[in-house]
């Protein structure tokens, strides 16, 4: 079922928006598939303005998508694999435990054009 989202004239547009290059569109989405496109695009949503660092939890991310946490892991290491997250890593807590993941964002304005050999990879 869809949530729909009103719109509240005093808040204005809060609810915010993620601009997607449309070489992520018409070149990326194909090669890496509907799953991790939608992942892609939910971790955009976490970096405002020109950020390019976002934190979400597993467990946040399978939410908001609608999916399990493994399935998020599993598109999570296709982005990796492709280049559109550089690099991971876990936020460390003061008490020295782990928070939550630390993701690096390629912006979709800043992807490079996919190379013939990507479609093989897939």
């Amino acid at each position: 079922m869809e949530k729909e989202i009103e719109y509240d004239e005093e808040k204005g547009s809060e609810n915010g928006f993620v601009m997607i290059n449309n070489n992520f569109l018409e070149n990326w989405s194909g090669i890496i598939g509907p799953g991790p496109s939608v992942l892609y695009m939910d971790l955009l949503s976490y970096c405002y303005g020109k950020k390019t660092h976002a934190w979400p939890s597993v467990r946040r991310l399978a939410e908001d998508l609608g999916i399990t946490k493994n399935s998020v892991r599993k598109y999570r290491e296709v982005l990796i694999k492709f280049g559109l997250i550089k690099k991971m890593y876990k936020r460390r807590l003061p008490d020295g435990n782990y928070q939550t993941n630390i993701y690096e964002i390629v912006r979709s304005e800043d992807l490079p054009y996919p190379e013939q050999n990507c479609e093989e990879e897939a």
